[in-house]
């Protein structure tokens, strides 16, 4: 439905636009009178440029035409739609994201990290009316948001965006998922909402991890409202080296044990398989970076929980078009 934001002024667009049509004609008649009281309208005609009777009503129809709709923009018109969609109940979503330096691999592109966040990043922009937390873990588990929050730009995203390298290099080494599991469940509210955890790791096995998880797990019989989801990044099939880097971003080498011999990461598909199995959740592995967002979407396409459908109005700005045909208009006034 086309409206304008200023009405009322529309009859007086189109009053000075027929007001224009006819002063055309008027001066065209008036002019076609003057020539004619110079002789016969045979030789007028051959050595005139006056246009004919039909030009003459295509000329004054276009440029009266293009004058209404420059009226017209400036009475700023809209065009409103009105779109079904459906009202779903938020859902509580925390990430628990590892940030081990052997998440710093590149067998995914950028590397595994950078993939993982990049995915989040996508995923959160696309949500609406959710709350999102999220929880890092090394060697121990961190919680950067005390909450989940449903300020995606200015708090959770400007958080995910401060872990890079040398957040990954301050600190401890390892990978403790169970401590991870163990804080990720106590930053969802009390709120009944759904509730739905997404753990993303290499899943390089340290020892201390075994007992956490069983922790977790005792937590976990009290707690059978929260989805879990783990979901592995990295290439099982090949070691990786992680690479150091200077501050301009240039490779300067490689982790190295005390030793110094170069450390090789891989993922381990079949631990992360029993974590999930022991917490009662779900497992998928992603050894490109590639099906990272295909994963995130499909846990929350299955939890989300339709209320209801309502009609929204979608209004969009089209003094655009207007004015463009108007130009148009203008170039068929100057071309007949």
């Amino acid at each position: 439905m086309l409206f304008f934001n200023y009405e009322e002024y529309k009859i007086l667009v189109y009053s000075l636009s027929s007001l224009i049509f006819v002063l055309y004609l008027f001066l065209y008649r008036r002019k076609a009178t003057w020539l004619r009281a110079f002789g016969q309208k045979t030789l007028i005609n051959r050595f005139s440029n006056i246009p004919k009777i039909y030009r003459n009503l295509l000329k004054g129809t276009s440029i009266s035409a293009a004058c209404c709709a420059v009226g017209l923009t400036l009475l700023q018109p809209k065009w409103q739609t009105t779109q079904d969609y459906y009202e779903k109940e938020g859902l509580e979503i925390v990430f628990v994201l590892d940030v081990s330096i052997s998440m710093l691999a590149e067998d995914i592109k950028p590397n595994r990290l950078q993939r993982a966040k990049m995915e989040i990043s996508n995923l959160v922009r696309e949500l609406e009316g959710d709350r999102v937390g999220l929880v890092v873990f090394a060697a121990r588990a961190f919680s950067l948001l005390p909450y989940p929050t449903n300020d995606y730009e200015r708090v959770f995203l400007r958080i995910l965006n401060m872990i890079n390298e040398n957040y990954v290099r301050f600190v401890p080494y390892g990978t403790n998922i169970g401590n991870a599991f163990i804080l990720a469940m106590n930053t969802f509210s009390k709120e009944n909402t759904r509730k739905v955890m997404i753990l993303l790791t290499d899943g390089e096995e340290q020892i201390i991890t075994r007992s956490q998880v069983a922790e977790a797990v005792k937590l976990l019989l009290e707690r059978r409202d929260i989805a879990i989801y783990v979901v592995g990044i990295g290439d099982p099939k090949k070691a990786s080296p992680i690479p150091k880097r200077d501050r301009e971003g240039n490779v300067m080498g490689y982790e190295v044990t005390e030793d110094g011999e170069t450390i090789y990461t891989k993922p381990n598909p079949k631990f992360l398989k029993e974590i999930a199995d022991m917490v009662g959740g779900t497992y998928q592995h992603d050894a490109t970076g590639k099906e990272l967002k295909h994963i995130f979407e499909q846990v929350i396409e299955k939890h989300k929980n339709i209320v209801g459908i309502k009609k929204k109005n979608i209004v969009k700005d089209i003094s655009q078009y207007f004015m463009g045909g108007s130009l148009m208009l203008l170039a068929l006034y100057f071309i007949l």
